[in-house]
């Protein structure tokens, strides 16, 4: 499979993925046969769940499969709002930055023509989280990919101290 075909987990425009593999697959002058079967390898989550669970016989071709594909995920098309609706995504009260950072990433993927510079910006102003933008501070993030994979590390720690602290607790207690 090409490098340049992720996963789809039935979040974002089936189109968008349908383009990305129909490339692939003209690229490597695939037989229409081997489209069906290579494009199951690109599924995950409630998509393969979906592919899954298809009645056998039910996809008679490529034609069929794409049309299928693309009328069940059709909700998840890309319904492009203007870049500064980007502003409104905001971490809402009791949710983990973990659950904002998914949600943040799914509903961003809906805004087109918006400056990596922007998007940074936008999430450390809407994450309010004292400590993440601290750290932040001390170095802002260059790249949306930075950015996450710090946020990543930040809770990785979080969650660390507080076991650490916890298992403190524990044995001052007894």
């Amino acid at each position: 499979m090409p490098a340049n075909i992720r996963l789809y987990d039935g979040a974002t425009d089936p189109e968008d993925h349908i383009s990305r593999f129909s490339s692939a697959a003209n690229l490597g002058e695939w037989p229409m046969h081997v489209w069906c079967r290579m494009f199951q390898q690109t599924l995950d989550g409630s998509a393969r769940g979906w592919f899954k669970n298809l009645p056998p016989g039910s996809i008679d071709g490529w034609a069929e499969l794409r049309l299928q594909f693309t009328t069940r995920f059709l909700t998840r098309r890309a319904c492009f709002k203007d870049p500064t609706e980007i502003t409104k995504i905001v971490r809402k009260a009791n949710e983990t930055l973990v659950t904002f950072k998914e949600r943040w990433i799914v509903e961003t993927s809906f805004i087109a023509g918006v400056l990596e510079v922007m998007k940074i910006s936008s999430f450390m102003d809407a994450h309010k989280c004292p400590k993440l933008a601290k750290r932040f501070s001390d170095k802002v993030p260059k790249a949306v990919d930075e950015m996450m994979t710090r946020l990543d590390d930040f809770v990785r720690s979080e969650e660390a101290f507080a076991s650490t602290e916890l298992k403190m607790a524990l044995l001052l207690s007894t």
